[in-house]
């Protein structure tokens, strides 16, 4: 019995220390390891399942609030915004609206719009376009939009200059590559210049027979 298991133990160091050097000589993959040793820490992590190790959290109570001493007597409200700046500051979006409405209103009504709501300060409107918003803007604008004798004579040139141009063209020069040179523009001479020919309709009612020409009924009234 004895002998037996003695004859186990041997062969089962033999297998273990075959598995050893198997391992020792087989290839690492980078890893520093053998396959068959990151085999054995593969299974050894698996196998151990017991939580680690934690650092604990301290969960210290937070500080209290800080309660006024004497709750009888409240402090002062504070000053708000439009009156702090001088009442300058920029309008709110809801009195924005309520302005345009009441703007809106007054002109589908027939009323006039009060020159106290066009000059008021608004966001983003410059004195030039408070300017133009009045009468006086408006009529000086009239004005500046009409044109002297002089621009109209100018003007009045520059018209005729561009439709010579694009009447006659340049024997030497051309404007756009589309523009065919002059050449090419002259009639032949054997072109009928100047004879407008005779109008389709009247060419139609020959053939169809509706002729009402002076030829044409002299024409009807002989028999032959």
């Amino acid at each position: 019995m004895n002998l037996r298991k003695m004859r186990a133990a041997t062969a089962l160091g033999v297998v273990l220390a075959g598995l050893g050097l198997s391992g020792c000589l087989g290839p690492t993959y980078g890893t520093g390891k053998s396959a068959g040793a990151q085999l054995f820490s593969d299974i050894d992590g698996m196998l151990a399942l017991g939580p680690k190790e934690r650092d604990e959290i301290d969960y210290s109570p937070r500080a209290e609030l800080v309660r006024p001493k004497d709750k009888s007597v409240l402090p002062a409200p504070q000053a708000s915004v439009d009156a702090a700046s001088g009442g300058k500051w920029p309008e709110s979006p809801e009195q924005r609206r309520a302005r345009i409405r009441a703007a809106a209103d007054a002109r589908d009504t027939g009323g006039v719009v009060q020159p106290g709501e066009l000059l008021a300060d608004k966001e983003g409107v410059t004195e030039d376009e408070k300017a133009r918003n009045t009468w006086a803007g408006a009529r000086q604008n009239q004005v500046k939009g009409i044109l002297t004798p002089d621009e109209l004579k100018s003007g009045r040139e520059g018209f005729m200059q561009r439709l010579a141009e694009s009447k006659q063209g340049s024997p030497t020069t051309r404007k756009y590559l589309s523009e065919p040179p002059i050449a090419y523009r002259q009639p032949s001479s054997s072109a009928p210049v100047g004879d407008p020919g005779e109008d389709e309709d009247v060419k139609q009612k020959r053939i169809d027979g509706k002729d009402e020409t002076f030829l044409s009924k002299l024409k009807s009234l002989n028999p032959f």
